[in-house]
């Protein structure tokens, strides 16, 4: 058994199933390992955006997705999608091989600072040093994934994943689980922090909150787990009670969507128009979700959407047990059950569109607009499909739409870096088993289009792409 044959199998053990990789000579010993190890399936892609974008979307649907990429500039091509899984907080494992102690003392031509170069892109970095700690180091890696949420680079040098091994070493690791990781900070909002107030936010128990603490005029901020399960239709029942507004985050990561499921529209992605939205709330309650920022600087304007004197009160952390915590406030207004729950909801706004008749492309000489096309996408959606929404600012009117489609999971870009959709899709569509649909726009494919060549390779017929070009309409669909 080597080192690469140990961190496979253990891989395995922890619950990864596939590995989407693009690897290199670094990685060979863990390509051997992957091809003879019937627990995980190695993924073959093109390019490494493809790889670290086919994790995040794997991991949104399964819980844990991986990427095998080849050194640091290996994880260079690759670092914007490792950026978007962050920003999802997609539990996510970024492996990558590294050059032999010896060799990178050389300085040879593909050397980097790689731990240096992940720092800034996931949430902790684990150097693997020695095979014996090689459960150790992948089990807390594994633990910083889930626990921080978000991806976390694991650092595979050559030659401790070729090193042969007695399966007597993995009885007792010879190191601390936590030596050897870097927790890295979440990145600043703004570059100079000296110069900005930051809004404090209060936690507080569900069973403290009353009318007097929210205020004639609360809204609620909903996203991660809160947009899950039985989430949408406690927030929504709770806030007709407590006669608040509802919105969800600019872009959810995960969303359920569809008939029987209360309608939450996103908070604008444009920031006049989510201020405009946003207003001056008595109080914002952040329901799984955090503090909404501007995507972009705009001079004399600060970057919070949200006026700094409103008070802001979190309940449920991101990515914390939102269920059990909005059961708990059900109970707390006397909204006993979800029979009980959906009673109170007001479905007139969600429902105002149930009376629309089907579109399709077909008849007439009707001109093609984003309102039409983004009709035509809702109306084609069937249950139990997975959307993969890389549209942003061209894909309102489909998200819009979908609120009267059949149920659905809606998977959207919270991280900013374009051209994700068509890795998103791949990695979905291996994790769900189910058709997937993919919106992207402004020429988004054309970052990663070998993601195709992926989709070909693995024969994912239930993969259906729209693409839109800016204004102009070029829309193609992909129906293999």
């Amino acid at each position: 058994m080597t080192g690469a044959d140990r961190l496979v199998a253990r891989l395995g053990e922890l619950g990864v199933s596939h590995v989407f990789t693009n690897p290199g000579t670094t990685e060979l010993e863990l390509v051997r390992a992957l091809t003879t190890c019937e627990a995980v399936t190695p993924v073959l892609v093109a390019q490494e955006l493809v790889a670290t974008a086919a994790a995040d979307g794997f991991g949104r649907i399964r819980g844990v997705g991986a990427a095998l990429l080849h050194l640091g500039p290996g994880f260079s091509n690759g670092a914007a999608f490792v950026h978007d899984a962050r920003r999802a907080h997609t539990p996510m494992l970024v492996i990558v091989g590294e050059h032999p102690a010896p060799h990178v003392e050389l300085d040879a031509p593909l050397n980097t600072d790689l731990a240096a170069i992940m720092a800034p892109f996931c949430v902790a970095v684990v150097v693997i040093d020695d095979v014996a700690t090689i459960d150790a180091r992948l089990d807390a890696a594994m633990r910083c994934a889930h626990s921080l949420g978000g991806p976390v680079g694991v650092i595979a040098p050559q030659d401790v994943m070729a090193a042969e091994v007695p399966p007597s070493s993995w009885v007792t690791p010879v190191v601390s689980p936590a030596a050897g990781i870097t927790a890295c900070s979440q990145p600043m909002a703004l570059a100079h922090p000296h110069d900005v107030i930051t809004p404090h936010v209060t936690t507080v128990d569900v069973t403290e909150l009353d009318q007097k603490i929210l205020g004639d005029d609360p809204l609620f901020i909903v996203g991660s787990t809160a947009l899950l399960g039985a989430g949408p239709a406690q927030i929504v029942a709770i806030a007709t009670k407590v006669k608040a507004r509802c919105v969800a985050e600019v872009f959810p990561a995960v969303m359920e969507r569809g008939t029987g499921i209360p309608y939450l529209p996103r908070l604008p992605y444009f920031p006049d128009q989510a201020r405009a939205v946003i207003g001056t709330p008595s109080a914002v309650v952040f329901v799984g979700a955090g503090e909404p920022l501007a995507y972009f600087a705009e001079e004399g304007r600060s970057g919070y959407l949200i006026d700094q004197g409103v008070p802001r009160i979190q309940v449920v952390a991101i990515g914390g047990d939102a269920e059990t915590i909005l059961g708990q406030w059900c109970r707390h207004l006397g909204l006993k059950d979800l029979g009980e729950v959906r009673g109170v909801l007001d479905t007139e706004a969600a429902n105002e569109l149930a009376e629309a008749p089907p579109s399709s492309l077909t008849g007439g000489d009707e001109v093609l607009t984003i309102e039409r096309l983004g009709e035509v996408f809702a109306a084609a959606i069937c249950e139990g499909d997975v959307i993969v929404d890389e549209g942003r600012t061209s894909s309102a009117p489909a998200f819009l739409h979908a609120r009267k489609a059949p149920p659905h999971r809606y998977l959207a870009h919270p991280g900013g870096a374009i051209g994700g959709g068509l890795g998103l899709a791949l990695g979905a569509a291996l994790a769900s088993g189910a058709r997937v649909r993919a919106l992207v726009a402004d020429g988004g494919s054309l970052y990663a289009p070998q993601a195709l060549w992926t989709m070909a390779r693995c024969n994912l017929r239930s993969i259906n792409l729209t693409q839109i070009y800016s204004h102009r309409f070029a829309v193609y669909l992909l129906l293999r």
